[in-house]
């Protein structure tokens, strides 16, 4: 990234697993194959990893009662493996954003399409978060994160309750699938946010629930231009927001600006305003 800022929390993806063995041995606890524990021991106290994990490896695409299978607590085994991995690398403080963007419909472990299965979805996470909190060292803070925009299912449907949730995330583009005005123009940042299943939305639940909101993934879509408007409109909200954290998708991704000041120079430009700005604001309250 060519920001000049300095960061504290890295995000990592450790939800390509084929079996139950890689999802419990996540690659990230590897010293040879990531420096992600010698980043995190240089200075633990104020680093912190934050991990994208799915509720499920590959193996169990083809389980049509998976959902149910997890709720009554069939996969904590391999949780506990999970946890007890992570605390060994060095990891028990991370953030683990568990079945991220269960909403969407390109997981293996999205929402099926009965109240059955969201309220099953929901009882999973649950049975998860129970077996990790209980591997000793283990200081998770667990992050339910919807997708910004996707299928309006009512979030009660499959919301696992406030004894297993530590934040209430939502993932934020500068897209959508209703009509926006365009880039530049003073009412696409409101037509964004006040859709369903938009910020405001989502913030309100958190609110409600009383947990603060994350921004684990957002950015410019190259589709849309380089929108430095909307990362100005983001960073405001993250100064004047309960938001834990928020973190720019910069993954290389071709339909994601990364944070290049030659190939998004006005995106850049306004990030590094704009999230300065909202440091200083979280450091003064």
């Amino acid at each position: 990234m060519a920001t000049g800022l300095t960061y504290n929390c890295i995000e990592t993806y450790t939800d390509d697993d084929p079996t139950w063995a890689d999802w419990a041995n996540p690659w990230i606890t590897s010293r040879t194959e990531a420096p992600f524990v010698a980043w995190v021991a240089a200075d633990p106290t104020r680093r912190q990893l934050i991990d994208t994990q799915n509720l499920i490896p590959d193996q169990e695409e083809t389980n049509a009662n998976w959902t149910a299978d997890c709720a009554a607590g069939d996969y904590n085994t391999y949780a506990t493996q999970f946890a007890t991995n992570m605390v060994a690398a060095g990891f028990g403080y991370s953030v683990i954003r568990l079945g991220a963007e269960m909403n969407g419909n390109w997981e293996i472990d999205s929402l099926g399409t009965t109240v059955a299965e969201w309220q099953q979805w929901g009882q999973c996470f649950a049975q998860e978060v129970t077996a990790m909190r209980a591997v000793p060292g283990a200081h998770f803070l667990f992050e339910w994160n919807v997708n910004e925009g996707y299928r309006d299912i009512p979030l009660a449907d499959y919301y696992p309750g406030n004894a297993y949730v530590d934040l209430v995330g939502i993932s934020l583009y500068d897209q959508s699938r209703y009509p926006l005005p365009p880039v530049g123009s003073p009412g696409r940042w409101h037509a964004l946010v006040s859709e369903p299943m938009g910020l405001s939305e989502i913030y309100a639940f958190a609110a409600q629930h009383g947990k603060p909101l994350s921004i684990p993934e957002w950015g410019t879509v190259t589709t849309q231009g380089d929108d430095g408007n909307y990362v100005a409109d983001v960073g405001a909200f993250v100064a004047s927001h309960n938001v834990a954290y928020q973190a720019w998708l910069d993954s290389g991704a071709p339909t994601i600006y990364p944070l290049s000041r030659t190939e998004a120079p006005r995106s850049v430009a306004s990030y590094v305003r704009a999230i300065s700005r909202s440091v200083a604001s979280s450091a003064s309250r």
